[in-house]
């Protein structure tokens, strides 16, 4: 025979209290949803092409967007275009632009785009 404290069973005077039925407790409160991740930041954008990576036609008429990059100068990020740029020889070392506005420090600015324009100006 057990003990009456080793005894799984309870006996008839051991009355079970409660209003919920033994088991599984009842959740107070439903689990929160969880947070959305933030969104990674998205990747960088490139930079644009520069006048060294862009491919020029010889003897060839462009409209062009083009930028001072210089430190400290006025127009430094600035966005300037030239709606008639002439290629010369179509070698990138040959082709610059210098940003000589008052004030600016008249070194070669970056050629940003270039859209070769159609149709070309006839010569005189």
């Amino acid at each position: 025979m057990s003990s009456p404290e080793s005894d799984p069973t309870p006996d008839a005077d051991t009355a079970i209290t409660g209003s919920e039925p033994p088991g599984d407790p009842v959740p107070t409160d439903p689990p929160a949803d969880p947070q959305p991740d933030p969104d990674p930041d998205p990747e960088p954008t490139p930079p644009p092409p520069t006048g060294d990576t862009l491919t020029w036609e010889p003897a060839t008429w462009y409209s062009i967007t083009y930028a001072c990059r210089t430190a400290g100068c006025p127009n430094e990020n600035i966005v300037n275009s030239a709606p008639m740029f002439y290629s010369n020889d179509g070698q990138s070392k040959n082709i610059r632009v210098v940003d000589a506005a008052d004030g600016a420090c008249k070194k070669d600015s970056v050629i940003l785009t270039a859209s070769k324009l159609d149709p070309q100006p006839v010569e005189e």
